[in-house]
């Protein structure tokens, strides 16, 4: 498995200039927007490295400053049209949304590396899994740049 600092190493060789970073007055931010004294050290290092722009990585998909600022209100107003679906569990943050029906969370801000969870509006269960926030971008990773479309 790759490190965070080897996934933004192999997309920047790809095209540097689609690999921007954050810094900490903009991380500030996103821990004020989310009401939180701390992010999980993974996701903070994704957020120095890519947290404007990944590449390939979650294109598509609302993962991305500015955007994510709003999150915690779009998960609000997500959750709150999820009738019959499940609800976001205590401690978890939404950390991207993609076209309005699919959201990942990170399940823990206090762990250093929490699991990931994607879920699909209205459904009973969580779509998918990660043990790490490590693996689910080396799987995002994968997806992007390793598939047989890009050959």
């Amino acid at each position: 498995m790759l490190s965070i600092a080897e996934i933004a190493a192999r997309v920047k060789d790809v095209d540097a200039s689609l690999v921007t970073g954050l810094d900490d007055d903009e991380i500030g931010q996103l821990r004020n927007s989310w009401n939180v004294q701390q992010l999980p050290v993974a996701y903070e290092e994704f957020l120095r490295l890519m947290g404007r722009g990944a590449g390939d990585i979650l294109r598509g998909t609302d993962a991305f400053f500015p955007g994510i600022l709003d999150m915690r209100g779009a998960t609000d107003r997500f959750f709150a049209d999820n009738l019959g679906g499940m609800q976001l569990p205590i401690g978890a943050l939404v950390f991207a949304m993609h076209q309005g029906y699919q959201v990942y969370w990170i399940e823990s801000a206090d762990l250093p590396d929490p699991p990931v969870v994607l879920y699909m509006e209205e459904e009973p269960a969580p779509m998918a899994s990660w043990r790490s926030f490590t693996e689910f971008l080396n799987a995002e990773y994968v997806t992007a740049y390793r598939s047989p479309s890009r050959s």
